[in-house]
């Protein structure tokens, strides 16, 4: 009777255990597998040969190594060379203006960074995740105990997809100073595997550096040298006090990924390209054939296209006038309402040739399938014209009549908007009723200008077409290489 007890006891025990250890195990493979497969990540940027603050418990300490597939994440290039530590002492300005250092704020991650000094040169971070919905966290700032006597030394943008982690949505990149505080975040959904954020903006044309405060402060290092680095040079630059050309700082700190549950989506796709993707000088590498991008001449001379950091880059390499059409090779849907979507951002020029040249960008849609020109499409995108004596910038609307003129073809100046076009990134988005055959919204940088348009100039030739973009630049006798980077395009029913 005792010896059947025991072995009863010691059977329970065994199980127990065993179950536990089970339970233990399964918990331990699934945390593993969070932290592999990106559930949740929090990885601190640090450099590879100079760190002096320790990574805060439950951070990734990674040195910047290029991206491998057994790490999971990494820059695409190698930049493991450019970083810093501060020690976590230094202070930084705070989002409200006040000051305070790292340690006070027991925020270590923000003690160190990643980044590079190259103009105009944006980086790329790729992290592997299994598709599905994410908020994604970025931060910028380089806490200096003696930060430099000048502003506009940093350009800080963030951004993976159609979403703009931190630094301005629209408009003109951001230039602050080097220790201020740059954080947000965004939502994105992971379609194919892995994201790449974007470090910088490669529409910033600052290049030029202005002092700000006493006369006399900072004199030594704007006049001679601040180590290796001579602010200005020549006198006109000294009294000015002004830099151009200069150079801008990309700066990485921390970034945290996390899994959210999908949001509800009253809508349905019909097309996207997220351009997510290499550098490639064919901008269908990598993408599969019933999604390629057609190239249609829509002037005597036509423009370059590359992959150029996860954007559809257009350049107009010979500096001679030119326009082109990107153009998916499918029809838009027979019913509904249809929305057109892409972000686009301009490059006028550097320093003291910024603003310069014309360009006009944005969506083209309804062209017809027998042959799409600029009379047998709409257009609906932004313009700038550095030329132009009253104003610079416009919102456009043209409908073509399908033979050799427009049926609509209608100019917002900027003086009518919110906004000014110039430099920088916009947002265009057109709503097609196909009932009504008509478009019943324009919107650019999420402003309504619907209101903007008479009815009857809304109305549409045709009730189906292609789609795609269309873009046209001239440098005008300015020297200057213009670009376009378009981020994401989409189309879907609404």
């Amino acid at each position: 009777m005792h010896i059947a007890l025991w072995s009863l006891w010691i059977g329970i025990f065994l199980f127990v255990g065993i179950s536990g250890c089970a339970v233990s195990a399964a918990s331990a493979a699934k945390d593993t597998y969070a932290v592999q497969h990106g559930i949740q990540r929090k990885i601190n940027f640090v450099p590879k040969a100079r760190q002096r603050t320790p990574t805060p418990p439950g951070w990734e300490e990674y040195d910047g190594a290029v991206y491998t597939q057994e790490r999971g994440y990494g820059w695409v290039t190698d930049i493991a060379g450019e970083g810093w530590d501060g020690g976590g002492t230094g202070e930084m300005i705070l989002p409200d203006g006040t000051m305070a250092s790292p340690i006070a704020l027991n925020r270590l991650e923000l003690a160190n960074w990643q980044g590079t000094h190259r103009e105009n040169l944006p980086i790329v971070f790729r992290i592997d995740l299994p598709d599905g919905w994410y908020r994604v966290t970025c931060t910028s700032v380089d806490p200096d105990n003696a930060p430099l006597p000048l502003v506009d030394q940093r350009s800080v943008k963030f951004r993976a997809h159609e979403v703009v982690f931190a630094g301005p949505p629209y408009g003109p990149p951001l230039k602050v100073q080097g220790n201020r505080l740059i954080e947000g975040a965004g939502v994105v959904e992971i379609t194919d595997g892995h994201l790449r954020i974007v470090v910088g903006d490669p529409a910033y044309g600052g290049w030029t550096w202005a002092y700000e405060g006493s006369f006399f402060r900072g004199w030594k290092s704007w006049f001679g040298r601040w180590g290796n680095q001579r602010y200005a040079t020549g006198w006109y630059q000294k009294l000015t006090r002004t830099v151009d050309p200069g150079f801008h700082s990309l700066r990485f700190n921390s970034l945290v990924v996390e899994s959210i549950p999908a949001p509800s989506r009253p809508t349905s796709l019909v097309f996207r390209d997220l351009f997510n993707r290499d550098d490639h000088p064919e901008i269908n590498a990598g993408v599969e054939p019933r999604k390629h991008w057609g190239t249609v001449t829509l002037t005597q001379r036509s423009l370059a296209t590359d992959l150029y950091r996860t954007a559809i880059r257009v350049t107009n390499e010979t500096r001679e006038p030119g326009a082109i059409g990107l153009i998916q090779g499918i029809l838009s849907p027979e019913s509904g309402v249809v929305r057109y979507a892409t972000r686009v951002s301009l490059f006028t020029g550097e320093g003291s040739k910024l603003h310069s040249g014309s360009q006009e960008a944005g969506l083209l849609l309804l062209g017809e399938p027998n042959g799409v020109t600029e009379f047998t499409s709409t257009f609906v995108g932004v313009a700038f014209d550095a030329t132009h004596p009253e104003t610079s910038g416009w919102v456009i609307l043209r409908v073509g009549d399908g033979a050799r003129a427009f049926r609509t073809d209608r100019r917002l100046p900027e003086t009518m908007l919110p906004f000014k076009v110039t430099e920088g990134e916009y947002k265009i988005i057109v709503d097609h009723d196909i009932t009504q055959n008509t478009l019943r919204q324009i919107q650019i940088n999420d402003v309504d200008l619907t209101h903007h348009f008479p009815p009857a100039s809304l109305t549409q030739r045709l009730t189906r077409g292609l789609f795609g973009i269309r873009s046209s630049m001239d440098s005008q006798g300015s020297g200057v290489t213009l670009q376009q980077f378009y981020w994401y395009y989409q189309v879907e029913i609404i």
